[in-house]
């Protein structure tokens, strides 16, 4: 097919726009990666980004056509970054140590380590780290998130640089109880209407075996404070440890549970209602990193849909990213919400191109090549920190995964439902509606238990990864030659 010079010049607009567009996503991407750079790096190596950065606008203007106000906007950008994270640090360094006797909030549940009860207090606007033991850890062990407590005990500081996950969380210093006191002021009524939907959650899965119901819960609102310790390991030794990590999955199924409510609404209600669930639900989540990542993320996408801009997925992702560290800047210490950023670009971008390529039944392609591109998204941050994976997790995952969806679409609104018959003491009712769901839930902690005792460490898991690759690339160069 041959096109004449009209042919070139109508196309050329349209040709012209689209590289534009590729070129802005490309740079949205590039100042997010940048920004998060900056808030994480030492004084001295953010020096040297800022002048890398003015180094390379000058270049890109002078030699590639970007425009001068787009290369000043992404510098004072990364200028706002550098100033904004140095902010928050010297905000977190900055702490009242000494004696305290008086209101403490509670800020996180209550969690047993060993003896002892963690927990995370706010004392006159700074969060401390709590070890009780004894009376006090005992006493700790029954509050509730937004309580108001009579603590007195001694302020210390802690020393963040051996515990960088505690700067995510806000942690200032730690802080030695003496005594806890027995009157416990109510939290306010969102956090009170918040754990309340946490009891029902619990209260509706009473059936379950301790256990089951400590996972049920994990699956479905991310609690997974009261998990039995042969559990936990379990589910990290087999790669299945997102599943009790609360994630876009959830507020994807959170909001297909509440769709046919929300359609039956103008377009802005609709909006406002849409919104509202998606801030409620970061807060039932316990604002965990992952889930702010995953409904900020949702809610960009509505957003741009619901004004009839779609956004492409890169762009989507970066203004996310963007965006959060912006507000706390201090996510850029969490290595959950690296993980979630990383298992979203996997899937964005490599589930689609592996389905393609993978031969079978469509469902089980499309759900390996969910489960290979989210491992890779996520291969980076879990190197780092965790060391390499099992390959075996690969297999666990298509197990698990789509049971464990079922369990978190259906599960929430028929744990609601049968909390509320319990509480009307219809308890053996309960425990029949519940029936389905329990056994989701024990399945897919078999599968844990399973792959858990099939981990593969050394040189063999070493091995496996790499026949991995070599397999998706043989699939793709099959492809590629039909």
């Amino acid at each position: 097919m041959r096109f004449s010079r009209d042919d070139l010049v109508r196309e050329l607009p349209a040709m012209t726009t689209a590289y534009d567009v590729r070129r802005a996503d490309w740079l949205i991407v590039f100042l997010a990666t940048v920004y998060l750079m900056i808030t994480r790096a030492s004084v001295e190596y953010c020096f040297l980004i800022l002048f890398g950065i003015a180094a390379g606008g000058i270049f890109a203007v002078r030699r590639m056509g970007l425009r001068k106000s787009i290369a000043i906007l992404i510098f004072l950008v990364v200028v706002l970054g550098f100033i904004n994270s140095r902010r928050s640090i010297r905000e977190l360094r900055s702490v009242t140590i000494g004696s305290y006797s008086g209101i403490a909030t509670v800020i996180s549940d209550p969690l047993n380590v060993g003896a002892a009860t963690r927990i995370t207090l706010e004392i006159e606007s700074d969060r401390f780290s709590v070890y009780a033991y004894g009376r006090p850890g005992w006493r700790l062990a029954g509050v509730k998130v937004g309580e108001q407590i009579f603590v007195s005990g001694q302020r210390e500081e802690l020393e963040i640089d051996n515990q960088q996950w505690l700067i995510a969380e806000h942690i200032k210093g730690r802080f030695e109880v003496d005594t806890v006191g027995e009157l416990r002021l109510p939290a306010a009524p969102l956090m009170r209407s918040v754990q309340r939907v946490r009891d029902l959650v619990s209260q509706g899965a009473d059936s379950f075996e301790f256990a089951d119901r400590t996972l049920f819960t994990g699956l479905v609102i991310g609690d997974d404070t009261r998990q039995p310790k042969s559990m936990i390991v379990a589910f990290r030794n087999s790669g299945l440890a997102h599943l009790v990590a609360v994630s876009g999955q959830n507020v994807a199924l959170i909001l297909a549970v509440m769709s046919p409510l929300l359609s039956r609404l103008a377009r802005r209600p609709r909006m406002l209602v849409t919104l509202g669930i998606l801030a409620w639900f970061v807060v039932i989540t316990r604002v965990e990193p992952s889930v702010v990542r995953a409904a900020m993320m949702a809610g960009l996408a509505f957003l741009s849909v619901a004004i009839g801009r779609p956004t492409r997925t890169m762009r989507l992702i970066a203004l996310t990213v963007l965006i959060a560290v912006m507000v706390d800047p201090l996510l850029a210490w969490s290595v959950g919400f690296y993980m979630s950023v990383g298992a979203t670009c996997g899937l964005c971008l490599g589930a689609g191109p592996l389905a393609r390529i993978i031969r079978g039944p469509k469902w089980l392609a499309q759900l390996i090549a969910a489960t290979v591109a989210a491992q890779i998204g996520v291969m980076p941050a879990v190197l780092l920190v965790f060391g390499l994976p099992s390959a075996t997790g690969i297999v666990a995952n298509v197990l698990a995964v789509p049971v464990a969806g079922l369990v978190m679409l259906v599960g929430l609104p028929l744990a609601l439902i049968s909390g509320l018959i319990v509480d009307a003491g219809f308890s053996g009712f309960a425990a029949v509606i519940m029936w389905p769901v329990q056994v989701g839930v024990r399945w897919v902690w078999w599968v844990a238990e399973i792959f858990a005792r099939l981990k593969v460490d050394g040189v063999a898991n070493i091995a496996l990864w790499i026949g991995v690759f070599i397999a998706i690339l043989l699939m793709r160069h099959r492809s590629s030659s039909v």
